[in-house]
């Protein structure tokens, strides 16, 4: 399905069609979408094309270091209409690359790729508020953080306004695509990058 519009709260509405919230699955946060309908969707500020660059970038890492299937929730106030957000909060729902198959190897390739699993480092590098479940850990975990993070995502802070989400494959599903749509990052007059010949 395509984005769907902001509602009248400048949100991503919970649900659309007649049927509310009992209705299909597709009618239903969080709304499954490409990558470059996000972009397009969302990149209405050079500020956001930006955050979104850096979004891209650390999936495109992601899948480097064997993250390649699953899936990504997009949310916060990245996906209110009237706000200009300082990152992008994501969730990412991935399968165990073939090198990590193990809770202690997993563990381990985690710790050896921080800059692009570790919290901090993420939201540096790349304005991504990283958060991840890991597909092949226990159902109940899966579920807790499921619960966890969708209760967490699915209001406005300020007033707890309900609101959606949306989800992208992690498959690379058209990113060079939506790189390309937003185009470069300008160069600030006075920045290290106009400097460079």
């Amino acid at each position: 399905m395509p984005l769907p519009d902001f509602n009248i709260d400048g949100v991503i509405p919970p649900f659309v069609g007649a049927d509310g919230p009992g209705g299909h699955f597709e009618d239903l946060s969080p709304y499954r979408v490409s990558v470059i309908e996000l972009v397009q969707g969302l990149s209405f500020s050079e500020g956001r094309k930006s955050i979104l660059r850096g979004w891209l970038l650390h999936r495109r890492a992601l899948r480097a270091i064997g993250f390649n299937t699953g899936f990504q929730w997009v949310d916060g106030s990245f996906v209110e209409k009237d706000k200009e957000p300082k990152d992008i909060d994501v969730v990412t729902y991935f399968r165990r690359p073939a090198i990590a198959r193990s809770p202690t190897d997993l563990s381990s390739h985690l710790r050896a790729n921080l800059p692009v699993f570790g919290r901090s480092q993420v939201k540096t590098a790349f304005h991504v508020d990283f958060l991840y479940v890991d597909l092949d850990g226990t159902a109940e975990v899966i579920v807790n953080l499921t619960r966890y993070y969708a209760g967490l995502f699915s209001h406005r802070r300020s007033d707890l306004l309900w609101k959606g989400m949306l989800q992208v494959p992690l498959e690379d599903a058209g990113d060079q695509d939506a790189l390309n749509f937003l185009g470069p990052e300008p160069i600030i007059p006075g920045s290290e990058a106009e400097s460079t010949p």
